[in-house]
């Protein structure tokens, strides 16, 4: 009998495998990064599609394989919808969010501390339908600092030590933040450069 192991997980990419399946990359909270194949699921008759869509978060079941971990289950996926532009930025957002840690996680090691950063994006998202240009600009800033401390890239920025270690999300936090972006990019751009991603 094989073990399955049910987690908590972010899709940040996906791509087509023979007739109807995919092999996905999910950065899952308690096993960290890993490849899962879906068999079928390309299928319209698949009752997990829905649920598996790139840059979407939910609820997944695995068990083991022999190269890659298996899709069993799937639910509770949340992907980021809004009408217009804004959904637009926070598609494009969370985009690149995947991106980076695609560039980023290597191997199966569990970063739940991280998993929690990406999840009050999420909530964040959610719930704040009208974001502002300069105000996507600012969030994807905050998290991407956040992202590389908790991984060791960039260490605290001492004017901003209480945002970086924060997962706290608002409003008011983004726009206290404008005037910090350029610094926050600056160190971004830094520890991407030194680490060679």
């Amino acid at each position: 009998m094989y073990a399955i192991h049910t987690t908590q997980g972010f899709i940040i990419s996906s791509r087509h495998t023979g007739e109807a399946g995919k092999l996905l990359a999910i950065f899952t909270k308690d096993l960290g990064l890993i490849r899962a194949t879906a068999q079928g699921i390309r299928f319209e008759k698949s009752k997990l599609r829905p649920f598996i869509q790139d840059f979407s978060l939910g609820v997944f079941s695995f068990v083991r394989g022999k190269e890659y971990w298996r899709l069993t289950n799937a639910q509770e996926s949340s992907d980021i919808k809004a009408k217009g532009n804004v959904g637009d930025l926070k598609q494009e957002l969370i985009a690149r969010i995947a991106l980076l840690l695609n560039r980023l996680l290597q191997g199966e090691e569990a970063h739940p501390e991280l998993f929690v950063t990406l999840d009050s994006l999420f909530s964040f998202l959610r719930i704040n339908q009208e974001l502002s240009i300069e105000g996507t600009k600012t969030l994807e800033s905050l998290i991407v600092t956040r992202i590389l401390h908790r991984l060791g890239y960039v260490s605290i920025l001492s004017e901003l030590k209480a945002q970086i270690e924060s997962n706290e999300i608002s409003l008011e936090i983004l726009t206290s933040l404008k005037e910090s972006r350029v610094s926050m990019n600056q160190h971004i751009n830094k520890a991407l450069r030194e680490s060679h991603l």
